[in-house]
């Protein structure tokens, strides 16, 4: 598989919606961030990167992400 490169800030998001900022082991699947956020901007870079995916629970004020499996192998190695 070809190593994408991500900034620091787009790992920050993944490692954060798998709960690997607090702890070695990712232990969840979720990020939100508000349409109008600089999260927002990023998260979808990484939907168009095939990183992250749009879930169906989403608002006009919140969108739900979910880390995909190509996702989780780019923070996980």
């Amino acid at each position: 598989m070809k190593t994408l490169e991500l900034t620091e800030q787009e790992r920050d998001i993944l490692r954060h919606a798998l709960g690997m900022d607090r702890c070695r082991v990712a232990y969840r699947n979720n990020y939100s961030a508000t349409p109008k956020s600089e999260h927002y901007l990023l998260c979808m870079g990484l939907v168009a990167k095939g990183l992250l995916e749009r879930t169906a629970g989403y608002t006009e004020t919140m969108v739900h992400f979910m880390v995909t499996d190509a996702g989780r192998e780019a923070v996980q190695g």
